[in-house]
């Protein structure tokens, strides 16, 4: 499965579009406490926030993402062993798929052709509620 370099190009793209977007969320979101003296205090995003905060970047990529572009995008944010925690999270709850070659996606963003290499079974149900029955093959032949 190679990458030609615009499709490349194209995702390098994306993922500093979705960084852009989460930013300003996580400013938004972050609670900052002020304290005599003119100390700023930096309140640390809950976990809730933090799976908003991946629900969304998903959201905007309309595509799955590799564990290297989601570092990409939450650096700075949240720091590698949390966001693998909430992704996990997510993942159990079956909010989210865990495609081949550690990829994240949202149910109605898993390529038909990866359904069957799904590595959380128990989002299989949304998946195919998600997309249309033309965009998938049980193996049915007619």
């Amino acid at each position: 499965m190679s990458m030609s370099r615009h499709e490349a190009v194209q995702d390098r793209n994306d993922v500093e579009r979705i960084r852009r977007v989460i930013l300003e969320d996580y400013n938004r979101l972050r609670g900052v406490v002020d304290v005599e003296l003119d100390i700023n205090i930096t309140t640390a995003l809950v976990d809730t926030d933090i799976e908003k905060l991946v629900i969304k970047a998903l959201t905007l990529a309309k595509r799955p993402l590799s564990w290297r572009e989601l570092k990409q995008v939450f650096q700075g944010v949240v720091g590698e062993d949390r966001l693998r925690r909430v992704l996990n999270s997510l993942k159990a709850r079956n909010e989210i798929a865990e495609l081949t070659h550690t990829r994240y996606s949202l149910p109605q963003y898993v390529p038909p052709t990866e359904i069957a290499k799904i590595k959380n079974p128990g989002i299989l149900n949304k998946i195919l509620k998600a997309q249309k029955p033309e965009e998938y093959s049980l193996g049915e032949t007619q």
